[in-house]
Formats: structure tokens, sequence, C-alpha cells
């Protein structure tokens, strides 16, 4: 009997011993892997630095400036193109042409055309 039982706590020895040098070696890649994630959120962090110091220098005044020199025909303002509100032409009615036309040629009462056109539901969805 005593046999049996020494046998039993060797074995009981040995799986724990097996139990806790495999929690060691789990332990052990976790770590490695806590170190690769932390390495990597350096080099990402590090990356996003870089990317934002070369968006300010795009976005930079002078270099927007030199870029609206050499490809816009910009040409700054002159006081005389400054209006008052009370200048400004009233809009002229609208006119059809078609309409017009039609009329001339004595068409006008089968063709009646509608002064603002309705947006559909599905002209509204493709916008």
């Amino acid at each position: 009997m005593p046999r049996i039982f020494h046998a039993l706590a060797i074995a009981i020895l040995i799986g724990s011993a097996v139990y806790v040098y495999k929690i060691k070696y789990d332990t052990m890649d976790l770590r490695a892997d806590v170190a690769r994630l932390e390495k990597q959120i350096v080099h990402e962090r590090d990356l996003i630095a870089l990317l934002k110091a070369e968006w300010q220098k795009l976005n930079g005044p002078e270099r927007i400036q030199m870029l609206s020199d050499a490809h816009l025909d910009l040409v700054p303002m002159r006081a005389s193109q400054i209006i008052r509100w009370q200048d400004v032409p009233d809009r002229l009615p609208e006119t059809d042409s078609i309409a017009d036309k039609l009329g001339t040629l004595g068409l006008s009462d089968h063709a009646a055309t509608p002064k603002t056109p309705e947006i559909t539901s599905s002209a509204k969805k493709k916008e």
C-alpha cells in the first residue's frame, strides 16, 4: 500500500513539474510577444510623428503660396471690385426661349412647360 502512495506522489510531483515548466515557457512566449508589440508601437508612433511633420511641411504657408503662384492665375483684388449691396442689379426674370419660339410658331397651346422642374427622389439619390 505505501508503494502505491509513493508511486502516486512521484507521479503527482512529475506532473506538477511538467505543468510548472509549461506555464514558465508560456509566460516567456507571452513576454516575448509583449516586447515585440511594444517595439511595434514605438515604431508606429515614430511613423505617425514623421507623417505629422511631413503634413506640416506640405501645408506650410510658404509652400502653398509658391504653388498658388505657379499654378493659379490670381491677381490681388482691386478697390474698384468692391461695390455696395444696393448697386447689385436685380435679377432678370427667367425666360423660356423654347416656349417663345413655339409661341411664334403657334404651337404654344400644345406645349406647356413647368416654371421650375421638380426634383424626383431618384434624382436626389444620384446627387
